[in-house]
């Protein structure tokens, strides 16, 4: 599904539109992406001592959470919501507690084209607030988007390695990492000043 000219064409139009706001400061700019969380216990390389061996452990009962994820390109802050699953109609219920956060802000949203977010309900959401846009990342280009690197942060912080025994405990403890930790991975070099 990757077309290399499309995500290149994206590439250049995309930044055109965040150097056009990337200095005005009434408009932030997200970068958006979720995750699906299982209690399934997944695995990193670790060093041991030779001839020892990891003890891992493994839940027999399956369990998951869906983290929304909405990265501020031009601070770094992260801002992370616990759902049950991803939907459009969970994806129009968020788009109101993104606005709680920046009431007088224009608010750029970029993501993938998921279906929860062309869904009737996201966009409806979207129109409502009548002060959001939205860029979609290429089809197949998830390399684009620096909400990847904030997850691979957070399994390695919190999940790789470890047996979950209660799913929410974790997930919690997860969105905290998230919503407390700065994160100043670019987009297009456009990135938060450290």
């Amino acid at each position: 599904r990757r077309d290399e000219r499309e995500v290149e064409e994206w590439r250049i139009e995309a930044k055109k539109r965040i150097a056009a706001v990337w200095n005005d400061p009434h408009v932030v700019i997200l970068t958006e992406d979720e995750m699906h969380l299982s209690n399934q216990t997944t695995v990193q390389k670790i060093w041991l001592p030779k001839g020892e061996y990891p003890k891992i452990e493994i839940t027999r009962k399956r369990d998951a959470r869906s983290i929304y994820g909405f990265l501020n390109i031009k601070t770094g802050t992260e801002h992370a919501f616990k759902t049950r699953w991803q939907n459009m109609y969970i994806t129009a219920e968020i788009i109101p507690e993104i606005r709680n956060l920046y009431p007088d802000k224009k608010i750029l949203i970029v993501w993938d084209q998921a279906s929860w977010h062309k869904g009737s309900e996201a966009q409806n959401a979207i129109t409502q607030d009548g002060n959001i846009e939205t860029i979609y990342f290429p089809a197949a280009a998830p390399e684009e988007n620096p909400q990847e690197h904030v997850w691979k942060s957070g399994r390695s912080r919190i999940t790789h390695n470890n047996f979950i025994q209660n799913i929410d405990t974790v997930t919690d403890e997860f969105v905290m990492y998230l919503n407390t930790a700065k994160f100043p991975y670019p987009l297009l070099g456009f990135s938060a000043k450290s």
